[in-house]
This record gives C-alpha cells, structure tokens and sequence, in this order.
C-alpha cells in the first residue's frame, strides 16, 4: 500500500484577540465590544490544525515569540510536528478580530515574527520532504517565492493561499503551482475582475495544468482542475463566527487530497470543514475533526448537518 503524502506547511501563527460586536463599526464610528477574548490563530497554524485533525501526517515551520507558545501547544494537541516552528521572535504575529452578529468579521493583522522566516530555515525545513509531498504557503509569511522554487527543484506537489491580498501578491511567480486557493477579494486582486467565476477561468488560463480554487464563503466553491469546472454549494449552518473558515476549508481539502480523494470529492470536504467552523467561536479551537468533516462531506451539498 502506498504511503499518504506528508503535507508541510510554512506557517503564519498570529495571537487573534477577538472582539465581539453588534455590528460592525463604520469609517469614523467608535463602538463597544461586548467582549474580548484571545485565541490561538494565523492562517498558516489554522490551515496545518485542520489537515492534522482530518488525519494528513503534518509538519510545520514558523516563528513565534514567548507569548505565542500557545499557539505552538494548540498545533501540537492538533497533531501537527511543529519540530521546526521557533517562539524565540521579539514580536509576534497577531490579528485584531471584530466578529458582528450573524459571524460577519474584519480583520487587521500585524505579521511581525512570521515576516522573519528565513530562506535558510525554510531549506533545513524542506530538506525533510520528499518528491510527491505537499507544500502548503501562505501570503502572511515571508519566503514565498524562495519556497514555490525549493518545491519545484525537489519534486513537491506545491499549494499556495494567496492571502492576505496585496502589493507583493501581483508581482509573485505562481507558474508551476499544483494549486492554488483564493476568495473573491483575492481571486479579484489577481486579475482585476469582479465576478468570482469569470476570475476563476481567468486564474485558470493564466496558470495551465494547476487545480484554481475559489472560495464563496456560504455559497460554496468553484474549482478548475485539469480543464474541468467544478462546484459545491456548500452547507447550511447558522454562522456565529466565520472567522477561520476560509482556513478549515484549505486544511481539510488538502487532507482529503493527501488521503487520495479526487479534487470534487476534497472540494466537498473542504466545504464541509467551513461549514462546520463556523458554527463555532474562535479560529483554531473551531477546527473540526474528520469524523465530522467526512460524515457532511458524504451529504448532498446544501444539507444541514445534524
């Protein structure tokens, strides 16, 4: 029996201290939270905690400093090999989080430590891969392009989320990419376009022979792959905090992939995952386990989980 691929992540790890509002403050307005609270986050943490806990055998590398170590702890109880992940940076990552009624969220993010991953660490990381592996990336840390060509000159399967979106994400190389995740900001920061399916094709021309994902938050998602156009609806949940789902989606996708599900049918557990995050509070203490993910995923799209 063939051995499942090792999904390694170079991951961003932010403290998110999360803000519970009513609504969601206008340019100029000043609101109270009813609460605030911290939680374990970062899209690159999040995204290796549901791979982990949907089964892929995964490593991480990153940094953090001392007050992150939670962090670092959660990955772990997650069952991520966070080996190569340092808590010795003078600052770390963090993200402000304003969570509205109804799971609406903004968020600013101050990368710090993940802006601090050297090339060099990322060649001791990767130098523990093998041909046929996952590499997953991020925009939140640095090192991008020196890791896609490090992925390309040792033979890995390379997956890139291209958030968050901005100047540095347009000028970046992503030919030779197995896949490659957007949203609809991001899908239309890459190409100028409004319409998430019209981005999609546009993505998907640009860059021949990698899988383009988009993902439309309750509406489900759009995927070409090989030529073809897939999509998934989603499921129906009641949102109280859609922060991470975004994460849960590319992390439980992935470990469907590593387990050799097909595109459509890790499409399906992608959504299932965001689905299911959503229903809770908090980033990383929302990610849910596969078991739960897989019994959704094996539902039409558009059913309500029990």
């Amino acid at each position: 029996m063939a051995v499942a691929p090792t999904l390694h992540v170079i991951a961003s790890l932010m403290i998110d201290r999360v803000l519970s509002v009513g609504a969601l403050p206008r340019p100029g307005q000043t609101v109270e939270a009813r609460s605030l609270r911290t939680f374990p986050g970062g899209k690159g943490a999040n995204q290796a905690a549901t791979a982990a806990r949907c089964g892929a055998a995964v490593r991480a590398c990153g940094r953090t400093g001392a007050d992150g170590r939670f962090i670092v702890d959660a990955m772990r109880d997650a069952g991520v090999d966070v080996a190569a992940v340092r808590c010795d940076d003078p600052v770390s990552g963090a993200a402000v989080v304003m969570v509205a009624d109804g799971g609406e969220n903004a968020i600013v993010i101050a990368p710090e430590s993940n802006r601090r991953v050297t090339d060099a660490e990322i060649d001791r990381f990767l130098s523990a891969a093998v041909s046929g592996d996952l590499l997953l990336l991020q925009n939140e840390c640095s090192g991008p392009a020196h890791a896609l060509g490090t992925a390309r000159a040792r033979g890995l399967r390379a997956w890139f989320n291209a958030a968050p979106a901005d100047a540095a994400l347009r000028g970046l190389d992503l030919t030779g990419l197995d896949g490659l995740f957007v949203n609809e900001t991001e899908a239309e920061a890459l190409t100028g376009l409004t319409d998430p399916a019209a981005a999609l094709d546009a993505l998907a021309a640009r860059l021949p022979g990698t899988t383009v994902v988009v993902t439309l938050g309750a509406a489900g998602a759009r995927m070409r792959s090989g030529g073809a156009l897939s999509t998934h609806a989603g499921y129906r949940v009641r949102a109280v905090d859609t922060v991470g789902c975004g994460d849960a989606f590319v992390g439980a996708f992935l470990a469907a992939l590593a387990a050799g599900l097909p595109p459509e049918a890790s499409l399906a557990w992608g959504n299932a995952a965001g689905a299911l995050a959503a229903t809770c509070e908090g980033a990383m203490p929302s990610l849910p386990p596969r078991a739960s993910v897989a019994a959704l995923a094996a539902l039409p799209a558009g059913s309500v989980p029990a």
